[in-house]
């Protein structure tokens, strides 16, 4: 969308009497079977996916970690994918591949144009961290002992080409990346950045960078105070307390470390306080949900205070408003093993369903939700895939346990959890045409790793890549195009800051549709989860049957509150939202 001017729209808050051409309530089309397609081929993202003939010694032959960023700035979601652990210590290094989305719903090589491809990193975070308006670069390299190699900046020349800066401040602790999150977390309309270290092997300490808004970024080692040597896994920022700044969960692995008790920082303005034991997400203390013996997730640790519950064995973790109450909410997804002759196994928790209750603590929905219970669930994300209004959730999931299971929800199938109208989960993953021909070994969508979502086509609905975990011998990733959310009513946002009052990227912009008895909010976030995943910066906000009387609001990071109707948002149009009320087309 390079070109397009901004231009003030004089915007009003005209809800309430919204003409029938901005705004027209229709039933809602719901999926059945089928309703995504596999385009992996035909959409040119298979170039050097994976080799045929790996290199001598590496480990795991794939690119399955992986995000979407608008790197070229032309509004449309390109595609970066990373190696996963191809044994850089012994002479087989990290390798990027990159893709710029055409318009079209196809893509384009860009890895060498890029400067990406073989920056040594097993993870990228994307952000304008100089405020010039176009997304550069955290590369987080989660493997020591790798010589010179460290984390480190990269700046955007404002066309997907991408140069280290040097001496940016970012000094990484030890070269074992996890996650790493941007966010403004102080208010000065600069992006500061969250290292989270560790992964499943190293307990280390976490790490807070402010950001100085021209690249450069200062540690603040008091910055989270009390912080513990555990292997951090995942990570989000949102505002779970609406007090207006950027709070983090951080997911811990695992059960071993200090009891794999995972960790909200409440954002306190200069500083964090560690708040998930009285917040009720550091642990659950009910145990597994396939175990008799823990009455499948109701009963409590006996004689365990809950300082001293078991946690988790965590990976992926969004934030997002599930139930239409106005409060942020948390999808978890860890491995926990159903065993009840290993106390720490027993009582480990399952991925979780954390419900704000709007007073500083959360319950775990995952049961009363209907949810499936399985092994091995890895990379969690919170989308509303069919575009009826309620978010619903992703998961990948690890083959390694899967023969000790039956039934498709307990086996290592992509998860597609859909929101039905009474706030239960239907599990339609298996259905979707996600995962496939049960005997084509290719298309099987099981053992996935990291996951995104994001519009290519700009049709209304969210496309959704998959990282294609190597089962031996190699394997590509997968994007399927949905077939199904364009049929039903959306608009698409995306906000932008002016760089002085409120950072470029905007991130924890709310938009807020309020209805007389509900209230739809979505959050502007950077990347979840673990290894980073990154989904559409656009905000997608379906309507399903709803009608045309809610008041629609922005609240900028900044404490400022806009007012649209519903001529400013046109449903089925992509609209841009710079600071505080420019509209583009």
């Amino acid at each position: 969308m390079r070109g397009w001017i901004w231009v003030a729209m004089g915007l009003s808050g005209c809800a309430k009497d919204a003409p029938t051409d901005y705004c027209e309530p229709r039933a809602a089309e719901e999926p059945t079977t089928d309703f995504f397609s596999d385009i992996s081929d035909t959409s040119g993202m298979r170039v050097d996916n994976y080799a045929e003939e790996p290199p001598e010694g590496m480990r795991i032959n794939d690119h399955s970690r992986l995000a979407f960023a608008d790197i070229n700035g032309d509004g449309f979601d390109d595609m970066v994918m990373h190696s996963l652990y191809p044994n850089a210590t012994n002479g087989v290094p990290f390798e990027h591949l990159v893709f710029l989305n055409d318009g079209q719903g196809s893509f384009i090589d860009h890895s060498d144009a890029s400067g990406l491809r073989s920056i040594q990193a097993g993870l990228f975070a994307f952000a304008d961290v100089d405020n010039d308006g176009d997304q550069d670069v955290f590369a987080g390299l989660d493997v020591p002992n790798l010589g010179s190699h460290r984390s480190a900046i990269l700046l955007n020349d404002g066309n997907g080409v991408f140069s280290a800066l040097t001496d940016s401040g970012v000094e990484v602790a030890q070269p074992t990346v996890a996650t790493a999150v941007f966010a403004d977390f102080n208010g000065d309309a600069h992006v500061d950045l969250f290292v989270g270290n560790g992964h499943t092997s190293y307990g280390m300490p976490d790490q807070l960078f402010w950001g100085e808004g021209d690249g450069h970024f200062t540690l603040d080692t008091a910055a989270l105070p009390g912080v513990t040597q555990q292997p951090s896994n995942g990570a989000v920022a949102c505002d779970y307390d609406n007090d207006g700044d950027q709070d983090l969960f951080v997911t811990t692995y695992g059960v071993s470390v200090l009891l794999g008790h995972n960790q909200l920082w409440r954002n306190d303005g200069d500083a964090f306080t560690n708040v998930a034991l009285e917040a009720g997400v550091a642990a659950l203390g009910t145990g597994n949900y396939f175990l008799e013996s823990t009455g499948y997730g109701d009963e409590v640790e006996p004689d365990v205070a809950a300082q001293d519950w078991v946690g988790s064995n965590a990976f992926g973790v969004d934030c997002g408003d599930v139930n239409g109450d106005g409060h942020l909410d948390l999808w978890l997804a860890t491995i926990s093993h159903p065993v009840a002759g290993d106390y720490k196994r027993k009582w480990s928790d399952p991925s979780q369903l954390l419900l704000n209750q709007g007073d500083g603590t959360f319950i775990n929905g995952h049961l009363d939700a209907g949810l499936p219970f399985n092994e091995g669930d890895i990379d969690a994300g919170m989308i509303d895939f069919d575009n009826d209004g309620r978010l619903d959730l992703s998961v990948t999931r690890d083959t390694k346990y899967e023969g000790a299971y039956e039934e498709p929800d307990q086996q290592a199938w992509f998860g597609l959890m859909r929101q039905t109208e009474d706030g239960d989960f239907d599990s339609v993953g298996v259905l979707s045409g996600i995962n496939g021909d049960d005997n084509d070994e290719q298309l099987r969508m099981k053992g996935g790793q990291n996951h995104a979502w994001a519009d290519i086509d700009h049709d209304g609905d969210l496309d959704l890549l998959v990282g294609g975990r190597d089962q031996g011998g190699g394997r590509p990733n997968f994007l399927f195009e949905n077939q199904i959310g364009q049929e039903n009513r959306w608009i698409a946002l995306q906000v932008e800051g002016d760089g002085t009052n409120v950072h470029r990227d905007a991130f924890g912009t709310r938009i807020q549709l309020s209805w007389d008895d509900t209230t739809l909010v979505r959050e502007k976030h950077g990347s979840r989860g673990t290894y980073n995943s990154e989904d559409s910066r656009w905000i997608h906000i379906g309507l399903g049957d709803r009608d045309c009387s809610a008041t629609i609001e922005v609240h900028w990071p900044d404490g400022q509150t806009v007012e649209l109707g519903w001529k400013d948002l046109l449903e089925g149009t992509f609209t841009r939202l710079k600071y505080p009320d420019q509209i583009q087309r």
